[in-house]
């Protein structure tokens, strides 16, 4: 007997008397040996002796659990929620809500870490947290000088409990007259996903499924992946949830992109405290052919990751001065935090609910168009592509303006018929002050509805004929633009602009508009 109420005693120790709280997880565990001694036959005449002892036990110990916590020895841990607009749970009822999740408490990782330990952490860090919880602003500047910032505050959990919540509050570039802050709310489980608009007061839902779970991934293989094919590789990366806390728990795409060159960045320091985790801080240069065109200044970058989990809790992104110019900078972070279901359940009361109607073609024949290449941005990647459109698509025109700078190029295909997209900025006195789009394929093709191309035309304002293409201009209903319809034997060109480029200049940077030097 002595033997088993000292297996008694450990589990005991391990649950009730574990950091001095006694609550039903504890009862059950006495319960639970109460049990098991009653499976073996030797223990039935103790049976009502256990019972006395389990239950003085749970009356001791809760007597002594009420006077410490009155006492102020313990302090009770609630729930995080980060809802506002959700009713408050009863406090009373907090700890025995059945929907309430707590995950392991984190442990601080503060052993030196290699190169590739840090970034097979970071492109799965999926693996190393159930739940977290935080806030962090986002900032870029752009090469016009615009700008483009937001606060979220999230929650999200992993395993068990699944879901997330978001809170997004868009700050408007103050260089923008009239823009305003915009509030929206994501909630999604496992089953729906409901997003808010806090302005309008309306919702929209829509079915959610959680994606399977995928092996981990190496550095090497991420690596591999172009950088104009990032976004559109998410199958080669680890899975994860929707939303913007990705931008720091799973930023899959920053990482293959910023640490892809092994020689261009270092382990700053092995360990630096933030907002009470232990990072690993990471700073390197910028290679230029990795540089966005939308922030060609981009120079150098810095990193703090979360050691424990591979949480990029920070970053920054500097330019040729030092200056940042692209920056996440949290607020908070707290990870495998308590979970209640009903924090990814929104109250809907006073929203109207928002219908969107599905994508709709306007020729059912458009399910058949396939998009082959597209690079944008990064000039290179571009110019790998605007080759494989002059090796395929025999066809192609192309400016040569030197006000135009190609940002975009993509082929598609439809059946046998290849077609081409090219996207060009337009500079004026050093300011960039619109945009060309140019569609050019066969006239027996089918293109896209969903492009942007899909414009209602006006009145005719002209026609005429340059470097063996006839064309037509029209007004674009509802725009201050133009767009454009040419022809040359079996081919169509349709051009058209936004931004502040008159008639007369489009017409003047067709001039320049001439068929490409095939490449084979």
């Amino acid at each position: 007997m002595d033997d088993r109420l000292k297996h008694l005693k450990e589990n005991m120790d391990n649950t009730v008397f574990k950091n001095l709280e006694f609550r039903d997880i504890n009862k059950n565990e006495v319960r639970k040996v109460i049990y098991n001694s009653k499976k073996n036959k030797r223990m039935k005449n103790l049976i009502p002796r256990i019972l006395s002892l389990g239950f003085y036990l749970i009356f001791i110990i809760g007597i002594s659990y009420f006077s410490l916590e009155n006492l102020g020895f313990i302090q009770n841990e609630k729930p995080l929620f980060i809802q506002s607009n959700k009713n408050e749970s009863n406090s009373n009822n907090e700890e025995n809500n059945d929907t309430v999740y707590t995950p392991p408490k984190q442990v601080e990782n503060y052993d030196d870490m290699s190169k590739d330990a840090i970034l097979n952490k970071l492109l799965n860090s999926l693996d190393n947290f159930e739940s977290a919880s935080g806030k962090f602003e986002t900032y870029n500047k752009y090469y016009d000088n615009s700008t483009s910032k937001f606060n979220l505050e999230y929650i999200i959990s992993l395993k068990k409990v699944m879901g997330g919540y978001e809170k997004i509050i868009n700050i408007p570039d103050e260089s923008i007259p009239g823009a305003e802050t915009m509030t929206h709310e994501y909630f999604y489980n496992n089953e729906t996903r409901w997003d808010l608009d806090n302005d309008r007061m309306t919702y929209v839902t829509n079915d959610y499924e959680i994606t399977p779970k995928r092996e981990p991934v190496k550095s090497e293989d991420v690596f591999s992946i172009p950088i104009n094919k990032l976004y559109d590789s998410k199958e080669k990366f680890r899975e994860r949830p929707i939303g913007n806390s990705g931008m720091s728990l799973f930023n899959y795409e920053m990482i293959a992109k910023y640490l892809r060159f092994n020689n261009l960045w270092s382990i700053e320091k092995q360990n630096e405290e933030l907002l009470g985790h232990n990072t690993i801080v990471l700073y390197g240069d910028i290679d230029k052919s990795i540089v966005d065109s939308s922030q060609p200044d981009e120079n150098s970058f810095r990193f703090w990751v979360d050691k424990d989990t591979g949480i990029l809790v920070k970053y920054e992104i500097y330019n040729g001065k030092g200056e940042i110019i692209s920056y996440l900078h949290p607020e908070s972070l707290s990870v495998n935090v308590p979970i209640d279901l009903n924090q990814f359940l929104p109250n809907l009361d006073n929203y109207n609910e928002r219908k969107i109607e599905g994508l709709t073609f306007k020729d059912p024949n458009e399910k058949d168009i396939e998009v082959i290449e597209h690079a944008d941005a990064i000039v290179e990647e571009v110019e790998v592509v605007l080759n494989i459109l002059r090796s395929k698509v025999p066809f192609l025109y192309e400016f040569s303006n030197p006000k135009l700078q190609i940002f975009s190029a993509s082929l598609e295909k439809y059946k046998e018929f290849n077609q081409a997209y090219l996207t060009y900025t337009y500079k004026k006195d050093g300011k960039e002050i619109g945009y060309i789009y140019v569609r050019t394929y066969h006239k027996d093709a089918v293109v896209s509805s969903l492009r942007d191309f899909n414009k209602e035309k006006g009145n005719e304002i002209d026609s005429f004929t340059l470097n063996g293409v006839n064309w037509m201009m029209f007004e674009i209903k509802n725009e201050p633009n133009a767009y454009l319809i040419g022809t040359s034997g079996e081919y169509m060109y349709e051009v058209f602009n936004q931004g502040e480029i008159s008639f007369e200049e489009t017409k003047s940077l067709l001039e320049s508009f001439k068929k490409s030097a095939s490449k084979q």
